[in-house]
């Protein structure tokens, strides 16, 4: 039933987005041309309506045509709304530039004296009007389906068989996406008292054993089974699965790897057997490279703007402070490659001299009057740009750690070294949570997972107005 929900779901959003099309193209036309706000020109006169018309499918086949292959039809139950945005107005852009191509080669090639062209008035109208329209259609489906769920139409009764951390993280989940009329009615489990209620979002009951899957699938009408076990529980898996052959019932099989998986798995097909891939990335192929040639040229338009300002800083610190303006440190980068960091000095001359390698602490009376009001406002870590530039870095990534500091964590944190399958960042998820310098290392651990295994560049350009907005401020010091 799952994959028959995502269908209807997906023809929903088919339907509405062709919908959406067609009132934002038409709507477009009539303001440009009657709407008495842009003057017609007299000599051009009204375009007729049928040649609009004419062109219409054209719009319609290249919007669909790029959110299929944005992935916009498929890949995830829900996505956030600065994802759906970003996806929409880039769809919008793209169209707009594909359909122009296709007209002027028509044009080029046409018999006709005076070919077709669409009025630029109604192509800027369009493109923010099918923006608008197409957001605010998504989220109708979206109110009218948790209305239609909030009434009792059409729900799905789940059960999850076993309450440890994968069976705990599903139900959540579940309980998350209700827009699919998921009903979570409790957990199977042999290692939690019958009747208990595990404590989640919602909070669920225990409704039986695991031996109990019979009775309970036949008490609380259930239509789908997630089985999250440990991999020890073999045979009781094959049980389950036996039982559930009685029962017009889908089960899914979640095997309890949550130890092992940290990030995210990835199942591939190896001549017809199924390989699951550990702790895969979403940052691959022509992703990294949008990234890559995003932070090449964001960077290198950021040194350009910016250089005034820099020199500025740099003579500020050579005036204020014996040694030199910028400091090289080594830093972990990209599959655990060493690079040389580039920063304003901040410290005196020499700081480590005695101590070694030694985090930065507040009120470190290694750094000088200058350099606190730098590490303050993150200015310092301006240079940083030129690592962007060369390709040491990203803009947005984990932050990178000395040598040293990485030996001492991956000794503490096993899946430490996780972090580095994507470039370190000028800023990050964690930081602009907060968590620099002496935080918690295992909390800022978790939400540079969480970056890895969410990553989208609507995300990196939220992070990014999160750090200008105010995330390069520190408030430790």
């Amino acid at each position: 039933m799952i994959g028959q929900k995502k269908v209807r779901l997906v023809g929903f959003f088919l339907l509405s987005d062709i919908l959406a099309i067609l009132v934002a193209y038409f709507y477009s036309y009539l303001f440009r041309f009657y709407g008495y706000i842009i003057p017609v020109d007299p000599a051009k006169g009204i375009p007729p309506l049928r040649s609009y018309v004419t062109v219409f499918p054209l719009f319609l086949a290249v919007h669909l045509a790029v959110f299929f292959f944005q992935g916009f039809y498929r890949s995830r139950l829900k996505r956030t709304r600065i994802d759906d945005f970003f996806f929409i107005t880039l769809n919008a852009a793209l169209t707009i530039l594909i359909v122009l191509a296709v007209l002027s080669y028509i044009g080029i090639y046409s018999r006709s004296e005076t070919p077709f062209e669409v009025s630029r008035g109604v192509l800027v109208v369009y493109f923010v009007s099918v923006i608008f329209v197409i957001s605010i259609f998504r989220n109708q489906i979206y109110f009218i389906m948790k209305r239609r769920f909030a009434r009792g139409w059409n729900l799905q009764n789940v059960i999850v068989v076993g309450a440890g951390e994968m069976g705990r993280s599903v139900a959540q989940k579940l309980l998350t996406y209700k827009d699919f009329g998921f009903v979570v009615k409790g957990f199977l489990a042999d290692d939690i008292p019958v009747g208990d209620t595990v404590r989640l979002d919602g909070g669920l009951k225990v409704l039986g054993r695991t031996t109990d899957l019979e009775r309970v699938l036949q008490e609380e009408n259930i239509q789908e089974v997630y089985v999250a076990l440990d991999l020890s529980n073999y045979a009781q898996i094959l049980a389950m699965f036996q039982v559930a052959t009685k029962f017009p019932v889908n089960v899914r099989l979640l095997p309890d790897l949550f130890q092992l998986l940290t990030l995210k798995a990835n199942v591939q097909d190896l001549d017809g057997f199924p390989v699951i891939s550990i702790d895969d990335v979403p940052l691959r192929g022509a992703r990294r490279v949008f990234k890559r040639l995003f932070d090449l040229v964001s960077s290198a338009l950021a040194l350009l703007v910016l250089s005034p300002f820099l020199l500025l800083i740099g003579l500020l610190v050579k005036l204020t402070s014996r040694g030199p303006v910028l400091y090289k440190q080594e830093r972990v980068g990209l599959d655990g490659r060493p690079f040389g960091m580039i920063k304003f000095r901040t410290m005196v001359c020499d700081a480590e001299k005695g101590t070694g390698p030694v985090m930065c602490r507040p009120e470190d009376p290694r750094v000088t009057r200058l350099g606190r009001v730098l590490r303050k406002y993150s200015l310092d870590e301006f240079p940083q740009l030129l690592n962007v530039l060369r390709g040491q870095m990203s803009l947005v990534g984990p932050r990178a750690e000395r040598p040293s500091f990485v030996r001492e964590f991956v000794e503490k944190i096993p899946k430490y070294m996780l972090r580095h399958k994507v470039k370190s960042g000028i800023t990050g998820w964690a930081q602009v949570h907060g968590l620099r310098q002496d935080t918690s290392i295992e909390k800022r651990l978790e939400y540079d997972f969480y970056y890895i295994q969410n990553w989208s560049f609507a995300l990196d350009l939220k992070i990014l107005w999160m750090t200008l907005r105010g995330g390069f401020i520190d408030r430790n010091l």
